[in-house]
């Protein structure tokens, strides 16, 4: 008889156990190694694909949520795809950003031909006996501080791309290539 009352003791616990969901584990350790890969997130990923990221953290938060009210099946699903995301999204920044970095490149090389076209333009106009009609020294001068100007800004962005710049950088290119343009344009050149 002794047994019985020990064996009621035991059905709440047995019962609790029974009832605890199987994926109650799996999910947990599938949060934790979605927390992982949201830990390798790096900067650039932020900066060059920042949808993904905020996408990715949602899943996140929304898998954690589910932990916390104990729906384990649904936060497993959740859970587990993070990583991959997480891994798309990686792929997806370096990729926005070896394009970044390659359209500097192009608009850089841009702007430096037209400062070498500009010189070459100034000293052809210098050596001239007299200068062409609509062109005279304040045009001249004015050129001179426009080209040293942009040369100056040129190498600003160069330091921004080393700083992690790249789409400022790439819009402040555009900008001195057609101030660069303009000068071309003031001293006669089509």
């Amino acid at each position: 008889m002794r047994k019985i009352p020990n064996l009621v003791a035991l059905v709440p616990c047995v019962l609790a156990l029974a009832c605890t969901d199987a994926n109650k584990a799996p999910a947990e350790a599938a949060l934790k190694s979605a927390e992982a890969a949201l830990a390798s997130l790096g900067p650039d990923a932020s900066k060059y694909a920042a949808e993904g990221v905020a996408e990715v953290r949602k899943s996140y938060a929304t898998a954690k949520e589910l932990v916390g009210t104990q729906e384990y099946e649904g936060a497993l699903k959740v859970a587990s795809k993070i990583p991959g995301k997480v891994s798309e999204v990686v792929a997806a920044a370096s990729a926005k950003k070896a394009e970044l970095v390659k359209d500097w490149g192009e608009a850089s090389a841009k702007v430096t031909a037209t400062v070498s076209a500009i010189k070459d333009r100034l000293a052809t106009l210098e050596k001239g006996k007299r200068l062409p009609a609509g062109i005279d020294k304040a045009v001249i001068a004015r050129a001179h501080e426009g080209i040293a100007d942009v040369e100056s800004g040129i190498a600003r962005l160069a330091e921004d791309v080393k700083g992690g710049m790249l789409n400022e950088a790439l819009a402040g290119a555009k900008a001195l290539q057609a101030k660069g343009e303009a000068i071309m344009k003031s001293l006669g050149s089509p």
